[in-house]
């Protein structure tokens, strides 16, 4: 039972990797020519070519990270929007920028379950360190589609490109922007949380146990920049671990020890605020964060369960597995058509011209 779910997870992640390097090489890098030249129609053409296979590889990933891996996505929607398709009413015509809690290294992944719920998949836009972006395959893949990298190094380097990008999103012709944004900057690991602790010691603030103090620079530049209209979705995700304690991460995810459940809530879906406001907006809703997450795992802290509290966590909320989300099992399953049509094209054709290919490939590569 062990080896099968590490071969399921080993099969996910070659799977991922390999669909990812097909489709920056065969169907985005030759694309790209037509980012040099100096017109709007062509970058809105890109752009459009780019949606397009973003919303088709992410699709077939959450349907890897589901049926393969095994990891169950659950979203809770409050009961006043009336459901999923009320949040996308609601969404709808608008720039959506979500704010989540960053738990683990693998947190932004599952993300592509509530968008595709949401179907926002092909605009999302995540702020990622910038060491990924050179990653084979997906960093590449992430590049062409507008992903947002910083550095890290320099804070005043990073919110200036912050800015650019998002005004760039907000404004371009295409599918507008989803941006996920992480405000604590890092993931909840013992050295980041032990940090955390003591900034706020120092600083006379609440000591949190379930998230870190926010940084709220980056969203204060991301109301700076972004259009009037634009949304603020607040997102929180827990997680039902494979083993209480064992903290969820890609080797665990791949390799037969993936988090048996993840639970998405959105707690609320408002105007985004001025910049001004930003600052005091962020710490209260990761105050509230706080509270929501540290009954989620209270019985898993007191020892009297071995399961988080899924009810107080889903308190006033509908629950939605990501399968029973509109549209969410056609989009896996045209996903994988795609992907499955695509792959027997390029195996085709490396049967047919095995020289030719090769040359390419080479030339590609230099």
């Amino acid at each position: 039972m062990v080896v099968c779910a590490q071969l399921r997870g080993v099969l996910a992640a070659f799977l991922m990797f390999q669909t990812s390097i097909v489709t920056t090489v065969v169907a985005l890098l030759p694309a790209a020519l037509l980012l040099l030249v100096p017109s709007r129609c062509t970058r809105y053409f890109f752009r459009r070519y780019a949606q397009f296979w973003q919303e088709a590889w992410f699709p077939f990933a959450v349907a890897l990270l589901q049926y393969l891996v095994g990891t169950r996505l659950f979203i809770h929607v409050p009961s006043e929007f009336q459901g999923l398709q009320g949040v996308r009413l609601k969404c709808s015509g608008h720039n959506v920028v979500i704010v989540k809690n960053h738990r683990t290294r693998i947190d932004w992944m599952f993300t592509w379950g509530l968008c595709l719920a949401l179907n926002r998949l092909g605009s999302l836009k995540i702020v990622l360190k910038d060491s990924l972006k050179s990653a084979p395959g997906v960093g590449w893949a992430m590049q062409f589609f507008g992903f947002i990298f910083l550095s890290r190094r320099n804070r005043e380097t990073d919110l200036a490109t912050l800015q650019t990008a998002v005004s760039y999103q907000c404004r371009e012709p295409g599918a507008g922007m989803t941006l996920l944004i992480f405000p604590e900057g890092t993931d909840l690991s013992s050295s980041n949380l032990e940090k955390s602790q003591k900034f706020a010691r120092e600083k006379g603030l609440e000591v949190y146990a379930e998230v870190l103090h926010p940084k709220t620079a980056g969203l204060v530049a991301v109301a700076e920049s972004a259009i009037p209209s634009t949304l603020l979705l607040d997102a929180t995700i827990a997680y039902v671990e494979h083993r209480p304690g064992e903290r969820p991460d890609e080797k665990g995810l791949f390799y037969g020890r993936p988090p048996r459940e993840i639970h998405l809530r959105i707690e609320s879906v408002e105007a985004l605020p001025s910049k001004d406001k930003m600052d005091g907006v962020c710490r209260s809703i990761f105050a509230a964060k706080e509270k929501r997450l540290a009954k989620f795992y209270g019985p898993l802290r007191d020892g009297s369960s071995l399961r988080p509290d899924v009810a107080a966590f889903a308190e006033g909320c509908q629950l939605f597995p990501l399968a029973a989300a509109p549209g969410a099992c056609c989009r896996m399953c045209g996903g994988a058509a795609i992907f499955v049509a695509l792959e027997a094209a390029v195996f085709w054709v490396c049967w047919v011209y095995p020289l030719k290919t090769l040359l390419w490939a080479a030339s590609g590569v230099c």
